[in-house]
């Protein structure tokens, strides 16, 4: 690699295929792996006696991120996340 006067840099081919590779297919995999684990919370909430899925550190993000898509609800007890179920899921 090497530096222009400007300071930018420039990318080899196999430089530029990696990160491509890198960004379509890291995305792809995080966005399945959301909506998996948002289709597993919600199968907990259909369990009779499982009404709420309390949600810990760094799921506080996917579960956002759920119930935007209208997975379900996340409501808070104090400042404990928690999810709920809705009446008509995706």
């Amino acid at each position: 690699m090497t530096q222009r006067r400007s300071g930018s840099k420039t990318w080899t081919a196999a430089e530029l295929i990696a990160a491509v590779r890198r960004y379509l297919f890291v995305s792809a995999w995080g966005l399945l792996a959301r909506a998996v684990w948002c289709r597993r919370q919600r199968r907990h909430l259909r369990v009779p006696g499982h009404s709420v899925v309390w949600v810990r550190g760094d799921a506080l993000p996917w579960a956002e991120w759920g119930a935007r898509r209208g997975y379900f609800e996340v409501q808070h007890m104090g400042r404990l996340p928690y999810l709920r179920a809705v009446d008509s899921p995706v």
